[in-house]
């Protein structure tokens, strides 16, 4: 009987869970004006780079329109995109898919929105466009062909933050927001600390309420622990099924192998610190280009009114609780970290600008705290008037950093597809094009006097850079292939990865003029080597 009537306990439980989230799910109707103007702000920013299929220049060429997952990303710890890419047929054309991308950060943005209370408040608005508009989304639909998993990954760790705050009950916000966290992290192990931010948001949210007492954010913050525990554990384990099943081990590629409590726990205070490096060269002058003003204080100055907003907020509050103020102090100094968390479990991992989506995700969630901290007075408004309008500032600014990301795009193909052609056209003459033969071809275009671009792709960031590839022989060999397969029409079979390295290491091909001077061309047995640049 007792057995019985727990089951009818749990189901009731379950049922009431389902029926209060559903009143959640409705309520968000309120947010369709701002994921409206999202996808319409989204839809103008990326116009350019959906119109002409821009990629970057690296792994996007590589695969371009069409990949479905394998071996090499579940040897990545992303287990859940072999399903994705098989719901879209392995297909990624523009303008579709990053419309489809966009769509999910949208939808994300919403249930990150709600967290906060948001509304229809227009410093809603503003946070939506600040992470819409930062490069680090810019650069993610440059990944063309696994963009959908980052938005996708996005909108599931939102709606796990989502559901542990809206979600009645005990366990089950617990249990389903862990399931979510983990299929989020089988699609993109960055997102987490998108994750962790919003959490973060959320608990400095809930100090600053007088109703809310110290207890009860304790409460949250045990809870959001053990989702995150129940999240990583069911990660690890869907991960080591799937490996086990196809006999594989995790790469070595950004410290892949190395994921393991033990490592974690040993690099702890490195990767603390390293967390909070990552942190201040993102928003400094020494990071990536994040909006037109680099070179001026402006990020930091925007984190500093932010930073005075809440510490006077924590100093009216060690009035009336001065652990709940002890609190908010140390939430407020792990920022960083959990803007990086993920550079706590992959601690070999390289930050690349496509691994910053977490931190373009801080100002945003600080804006909604900000604006939903009900303090008065005049210094407190003006300190949230000042703030709001330098991010308007920084977004302007960002708005146009972008579309130079974008034309540096477009101009280093245009540049690159030339001189394929010309290079075809040569092929062509010296009777060197031949299906049957293996090609290696060498050196970067951007590094050729004739690789022309305007003075916007030097002021752009690096994935940004087409053309500009990494000059070693695997990124050389796979980037050609891809400009000449894809952007040219034309078969060319590069030679082994072994070949080409040697090729690539042989100082008669060093030696070699480059093109368009006479000799560029060699033929070496079956393989033509063709030197476009000195490397």
């Amino acid at each position: 009987l007792m057995i019985i009537e727990g089951k009818g306990r749990m189901g009731n439980g379950m049922k009431n869970f389902m029926i209060e989230t559903g009143r959640e799910l409705k309520g968000l109707k309120k947010y369709l004006p701002v994921f409206a103007g999202s996808m319409l702000f989204s839809v103008a920013l990326y116009y350019l780079l959906m119109a002409h299929q821009l990629v970057n220049s690296n792994d996007g060429i590589w695969e371009y329109s069409y990949y479905k997952a394998g071996r090499w990303s579940l040897t990545l710890g992303r287990w859940l995109l072999l399903y994705l890419d098989r719901l879209h047929f392995g297909i990624s054309t523009d303008p579709l898919t990053s419309l489809i991308t966009l769509t999910l950060y949208s939808l994300g943005l919403i249930f990150l929105l709600d967290v906060f209370c948001m509304g229809r408040r227009k410093a809603g608005y503003l946070a939506a466009m600040l992470f819409i508009g930062s490069v680090a989304i810019c650069s993610s639909l440059t990944y063309r062909f696994t963009s959908p998993s980052y938005g996708l990954a996005f909108l599931l760790g939102m709606l796990a933050v989502w559901i542990l705050v809206k979600g009645k009950g005990r366990a089950l916000p617990i249990v389903s927001g862990g399931m979510l966290l983990a299929c989020s992290m089988g699609l993109y192990q960055a997102y987490l600390g998108c994750v962790c931010m919003a959490l973060l948001g959320y608990f400095l949210f809930s100090l600053y309420k007088e109703s809310v007492s110290l207890r009860n954010v304790l409460t949250d913050i045990a809870r959001a622990a053990g989702m995150g525990v129940l999240g990583g554990i069911l990660y690890v384990a869907a991960l080591r099924l799937h490996l086990a099943v196809f006999h594989l081990e995790l790469s070595g590629y950004m410290g892949a192998e190395r994921y393991s409590l033990s490592n974690t726990v040993k690099y702890l205070p490195d990767s603390i610190a390293r967390a909070y490096r990552e942190f201040f060269r993102y928003f400094g002058e020494e990071g990536f280009i994040l909006d037109m003003f680099r070179g001026t204080p402006l990020l930091y100055a925007v984190l500093g009114l932010f930073g005075l907003f809440f510490v006077y907020g924590l100093v009216r509050l060690f009035r009336e609780d001065r652990w709940k103020a002890v609190l908010g102090l140390f939430l407020l100094s792990m920022i960083p970290v959990a803007c990086n968390m993920v550079l706590l479990i992959v601690t070999a991992a390289e930050v690349s600008v496509l691994m910053t989506v977490s931190m373009a995700s801080c100002m945003p969630v600080l804006l909604c705290v900000m604006a939903q901290t009900g303090f008065r007075g005049v210094f407190c408004a003006w300190l949230r008037r000042l703030t709001v309008l330098l991010l308007g500032v920084a977004l302007y600014g960002s708005i146009y950093q972008i579309q130079i990301d974008q034309q540096a795009l477009l101009e280093g193909q245009r540049a690159t597809i030339t001189m394929a052609e010309g290079i075809l056209h040569r092929l062509d003459q010296e009777g060197c094009l031949d299906s049957e033969l293996e090609y290696c071809v060498v050196g970067v275009p951007a590094y050729n006097s004739l690789f022309a671009v305007s003075r916007l792709y030097e002021g752009s960031n690096m994935y940004a850079h087409f053309g500009g590839w990494y000059n070693e022989p695997s990124c050389t060999r796979r980037s050609w292939q891809g400009v000449f397969s894809y952007l040219c029409g034309a078969n060319l079979t590069m030679c082994s990865s072994g070949d080409y390295g040697a090729l690539y290491g042989n100082e008669t091909v060093r030696d070699m003029p480059s093109y368009p001077e006479e000799g560029f061309i060699r033929r070496v047995g079956d393989i033509v080597v063709v030197k476009v640049a000195e490397y």
